[in-house]
C-alpha cells in the first residue's frame, strides 16, 4: 500500500489499518479501565451541575462559545488570554477546574482537573499501546525484507539517537549535562539496554513475533532470580507462586509453537536476562552521579545514544562481512526506499513508545503500569497474529494465556509487597519519633 503520512510516517496502509483497528478495539478500552476510567462517572456527574463562581463569571460552564473564542485567541498568540486554576463551584469542598481567562469577560471553565488528568493518562496509555504495536509490526516487516537483525537493532538506536539529539540541539528539550562519573555509571546500564534490544530483534527475526512476546512474558522470572542472586532480595510466597504459571505457560507455548527455533527462543531469553540485569544495575546505581537535567525523558535519550555506540561495533563485527551481499539481494526484491522507510519508522516507534511508557509511569502507580504492560503484551500478540496470519495451536494459545496471566499475578503480588513494605517503614518511623 501507499505510505500514510501523519501519525505513522512511512508505514504501509495494511500496517496502519491493523495497528489502528486493534488499538481502537483493544488498546483504548483497556487503557481506560487500567488508568481509572471508572473515575469519569463522578467527574462527569459533577460537571453537569457546575457553574463558574460569581467572582469569575456567572455563565454555565458548557456554554462553549466564550471558551472557544478564548481558545482561538490563545492559539493566535493573544497575550491577554491565560490559563488559571479556579474552583468549579461556590461549595467549600468543590474541586478545581482549569479555565481560560481574560480581563474583559472573566474565566470560562474548560474542564475539571481530575477529568483532564484522567483523559491525559488515557492518551498516554493509548499512545503506548499504539506505538508498541506499530513497532513490533514494522520491525518484523523490516526483518522479513532484510535478514540483518544486529544491523537493524543498531539502526533503530541510531534513529532514536538522532531524534533526541534534534530535540536537544533545537532547544525543544533542555539538554542534559554529564560528568565523567555519570558516563561511567551509565556504561554498563546502556550495554545491557543495547543487548536486551538486540536479543528481542534477533528473536523476532528468527521466529514469529507472537512467540517472542510469549517468551518475553518470562522477564519477571529473570528479574526475580537475578535480584535474589545479585542483590540478595527476598521474594514473597505469593510472588514466587505467580512465577510458576509463567514458567509453565512459556514451556507449553514453546513446545507447541509451530515456528519454534532455538535462535528465537534464545534471543528472547537473552533479552529478558539483559533487561532484568539493566534494571538491577539501575537500582544499584541510584546513589551514584547521574548528571544535570536528567529527567526520565533525558535519561532514556542518553541510554539510547550510549546503547547505539555499543550496538554499532557488535553489528559490524557479526554482520559486517555479509551486510553488503544481503542488502544487494534484498534490494533486488524490495526497493531500497521501502527498506529505509521501515528502518526510520521502526526506530521512531521504538524510541517514542519507550518515552511514552515513562510518561505513563510518572502519572500512575507502578502496579497500574505493570498491569497495563501485561495488557499491552496481549494487544501486541493479537495484532501480530492477525497481521502476519500466524497459526497458533490450542496448546500454544493455552500456554500464552497461562504465561500472561502469571505475569499479571506477579505484578499484583509485587505491588502488594511494596505496599506492605511501605506501611511497615511508616510504622517503624512513627515508633521511632515516639
Amino acid at each position: 500500500g501507499r505510505p500514510v503520512v501523519g501519525f505513522a510516517p512511512c508505514i504501509s496502509m495494511p500496517t496502519f489499518r491493523a495497528t489502528s483497528a486493534l488499538v481502537l478495539l483493544l488498546g483504548a478500552p483497556c487503557s481506560a479501565l487500567v488508568t481509572g476510567g471508572l473515575a469519569l462517572r463522578p467527574a462527569l456527574r459533577a460537571t453537569a451541575e457546575l457553574r463558574v463562581p460569581a467572582v469569575h463569571a456567572t455563565m454555565p460552564i458548557f456554554v462553549l462559545a466564550p471558551m472557544l473564542e478564548k481558545a482561538s485567541k490563545m492559539v493566535r498568540g493573544d497575550p491577554s488570554i491565560r490559563y488559571e486554576t479556579i474552583t468549579c463551584s461556590d461549595e467549600l469542598d468543590a474541586e478545581e477546574c482549569l479555565a481560560l481567562c481574560d480581563e474583559d469577560t472573566g474565566c470560562s471553565i474548560v474542564a475539571p482537573k481530575p477529568l483532564l488528568q484522567t483523559m491525559k493518562i488515557g492518551v498516554y496509555f493509548t499512545l503506548w499501546f499504539a506505538l508498541s504495536t506499530g513497532y513490533n509490526i514494522a520491525n518484523k516487516v523490516r526483518l522479513n525484507a532484510v535478514a540483518l537483525p544486529w544491523c537493524h537493532s543498531a539502526a533503530s538506536l541510531f534513529v532514536g539517537s538522532a531524534f533526541v539529539s534534534f530535540l536537544w540541539l533545537t532547544g525543544l528539550r533542555k539538554r542534559p549535562r554529564l560528568s565523567k562519573a555519570a558516563i561511567l555509571t551509565f556504561l554498563p546500564i546502556s550495554f545491557m539496554h543495547a543487548l536486551g534490544h538486540i536479543g528481542a530483534v534477533v528473536s523476532a527475526g528468527a521466529g514469529a513475533v507472537s512467540f517472542t512476546q510469549i517468551v518475553k512474558a518470562a522477564e519477571p522470572v529473570c528479574t526475580a532470580g537475578l535480584s535474589w542472586a545479585i542483590l540478595g532480595a527476598q521474594i514473597s510466597a505469593p510472588a514466587a507462586a505467580a512465577l510458576v504459571p509463567i514458567v509453565l505457560g512459556v514451556a507449553l507455548a514453546s513446545a507447541s509453537e509451530l515456528s519454534f527455533t532455538w535462535l528465537s527462543f534464545g534471543g528472547a531469553m537473552l533479552s529478558n536476562l539483559a533487561f532484568a540485569t539493566r534494571n538491577i544495575l539501575s537500582r544499584a546505581s541510584m546513589d551514584k552521579p547521574k548528571g544535570e537535567n536528567m529527567t526520565p525523558e533525558n535519561l532514556f535519550g542518553v541510554l539510547t545514544i550510549m546503547s547505539f555506540l555499543w550496538a554499532l561495533p557488535c553489528a559490524l563485527l557479526l554482520e559486517g562481512p555479509v551486510a553488503l551481499s544481503t542488502w544487494a539481494a534484498a534490494t533486488a526484491i524490495k526497493p531500497a526506499s521501502y527498506i529505509l522507510q521501515y528502518t526510520v519508522t521502526t526506530g521512531l516507534y521504538f524510541y517514542l513508545y519507550n518515552e511514552v511508557a515513562m510518561l505513563a509511569l510518572n502519572n500512575v502507580n507502578p502496579v497500574t503500569h505493570a498491569v497495563a504492560n501485561t495488557l499491552k503484551r496481549v494487544v501486541i500478540l493479537l495484532a501480530c497474529v492477525i497481521f502476519f496470519k500466524t497459526t497458533m495451536t490450542p496448546f500454544s494459545i493455552a500456554g500464552s494465556s497461562i504465561a500472561i496471566i502469571g505475569s499479571y499475578l506477579y505484578s499484583m503480588a509485587k505491588g502488594r509487597d511494596k505496599a506492605l513494605a511501605k506501611a511497615a517503614a511508616a510504622a517503624a518511623e512513627g515508633k521511632a519519633e515516639q
